[in-house]
């Protein structure tokens, strides 16, 4: 009984822990909204609304993603906490943020709770649970339908809850597809074998391609694989062989596992690897551990099987390393890590000391975050969104030569209503909603232009110029009469955005003697 309380006591320490980690400054760090939280987010705020997202698509199974098809699984976690909260940062993270505690606190109680305390303060477990990132709600289902399909076979009545587990984290993440799939028929084997009885082996599995079979359904439209097709290494078989073989080693890699950041500066601290550089001398004694305990126990042989699994997904795209995609093989590192730990019997004292080193550098990558990747977050866009909710009136061009899909920033920042968008697509068109995955950045909503600036026009009319550093230098604004009227800054003060007004009547004046088109038709 002592050791159940203490045990009880450690979990709890370490699930707290997890949640000062995440759940503080979710909606400033990471500052500003990324373009896929905020389409996260808004076909939330979309579909608690109208029943729609924001193309008009019923309940779509799959989301409509700037040139591809994304998970929607994340978007309805995410309708209860936008329709309590509003639509803002806190409530478009907040199901990731609770998806990371809640794997913390399972990992907790069905492995030890030394994995979930390397869990909890990893820097890869920490940075995608303070953002809208469907992979941490995809790992989460993931890993409590393995552990609740491994408990079935003691228990046959567990077989079907953790079959719907598998199945429903298919839906939250392009990997858990892969996966979900691999873990039922293993899982369907390991049943055969204990015993259980064929009934609930078949009803297990109807149910599960019950829950999957909308999801089978659209995998044979090529369009929803549009980004799979994207992501494939290019080149012969032979090529492909060679770049598999490459990339998986890749992810094994101490470097990259204890040092390197992320390639991508959206998906990792600035100055963290995926684990702190001290876990690589328990990661190397973990390995060293697992191979003298001969023959592996199922845990083992089954958190084994789970790492090299999943570093298929990202082995097989030819980004070098791409964390977010191979996001259940570090469950089992991190697991990995524990162990060593443990053979190592590390004393508690020095444990401790290595996690407080541990929170000391996530503490100063928060603010390195805040201070060194504003921009990345698109901090700039809100300050824009209320600018130009301030400008009804007056037409606003936005330069979208460089941008990123600018529209759905505002959509979230300003809760445009989603009919503006719902009603740019007619029913033809949502017919074939899983056929349209062409993105055309250029977009017009309100009194809003998002569009590359035509010079040859756009300074003959009345109206606002926004874009980048590149988009309108100071020669171009003193040539074309353009008075700066706004900047938009990144945290530190530096100017990201600026935004123009137009005066045509100054610039017809000084080419009178060769008017514009413009002048002659607009200017008397």
């Amino acid at each position: 009984m002592t050791g159940y309380m203490t045990d009880k006591r450690r979990i709890f320490a370490v699930v707290l822990l997890a949640g000062l980690l995440r759940f503080p400054g979710l909606g400033s760090t990471p500052p500003g909204v990324y373009v896929d939280e905020a389409l996260q987010g808004y076909n939330a705020y979309s579909l608690r609304l109208t029943g729609r997202d924001h193309y008009g698509q019923a309940w779509p199974v799959v989301t409509k993603l700037f040139g591809s098809y994304s998970s929607s699984l994340y978007t309805y976690f995410s309708v209860v906490p936008v329709g309590l909260m509003g639509l803002n940062p806190v409530s478009a993270r907040i199901s990731s943020a609770v998806s990371g505690i809640l794997l913390v606190l399972l990992v907790s109680a069905a492995l030890s709770p030394l994995t979930g305390l390397i869990i909890a303060v990893s820097p890869v477990f920490v940075y995608f649970s303070r953002g809208a990132f469907e992979a941490n709600l995809g790992l989460l289902l993931l890993v409590a339908g393995i552990f609740t399909s491994q408990k079935a076979v003691r228990r046959q009545a567990f077989l079907p809850w953790g079959f719907a587990l598998l199945s429903l984290s298919a839906y939250a993440y392009h990997a858990e597809r892969f996966l979900s799939l691999v873990f039922l028929g293993w899982f369907s084997w390991t049943a055969r074998r204990a015993g259980l009885a064929t009934r609930s082996i078949i009803i297990s599995l109807a149910l599960a391609l019950i829950i999957q079979t909308p999801l089978l359904w659209l995998s044979v439209h090529p369009a929803v694989n549009t980004r799979l097709h994207e992501l494939v290494i290019p080149g012969s078989p032979s090529q492909k062989v060679v770049a598999v073989v490459k990339s998986f080693g890749v992810y094994f890699s101490p470097d990259n596992l204890f040092s390197r950041p992320d390639p991508d500066i959206q998906r990792s601290f600035p100055d963290l690897g995926v684990f702190y550089w001290w876990m690589v001398i328990p990661f190397l004694a973990g390995i060293w551990h697992l191979f003298r305990s001969q023959p592996l126990s199922p845990k083992s042989r089954l958190m084994l099987i789970l790492l090299f699994l999943s570093v298929i997904p990202g082995s097989l795209t030819r980004d070098y390393f791409a964390s977010l995609r191979v996001l259940p093989a570090f469950f089992s590192v991190a697991w990995i890590i524990s162990q060593g730990l443990s053979w190592l019997k590390v004393r508690p004292v020095w444990l401790g000391m290595f996690v407080i080193l541990s929170l000391l550098e996530l503490y100063s990558n928060m603010v390195l975050l805040q201070h060194e990747r504003s921009s990345v977050w698109n901090y700039e866009y809100r300050e824009l969104a209320g600018f130009i909710k301030r400008h009804p009136d007056l037409p606003v061009v936005i330069d979208s030569s460089r941008a990123k899909p600018v529209y759905i920033l505002l959509a979230f920042y300003n809760r445009f209503p989603p009919l503006l968008f719902q009603s740019q697509y007619p029913s033809s068109w949502l017919k074939n909603y899983y056929s349209h995955p062409e993105f055309d950045p250029d977009i017009e909503v309100l009194n809003i232009h998002i569009r590359p600036i035509s010079w040859a026009g756009d300074i003959y009319r009345d109206q606002l110029l926004i874009g980048d550093q590149l988009a309108i230098s100071s020669a171009q604004a003193e040539e074309h009469f353009l008075e700066l009227v706004a900047e938009f800054r990144d945290i530190n003060g530096h100017p990201a955005l600026t935004a123009y007004r137009t005066h045509p009547q100054s610039k017809c004046r000084a080419t009178q003697s060769t008017p514009s088109s413009y002048c002659r038709d607009n200017i008397r």
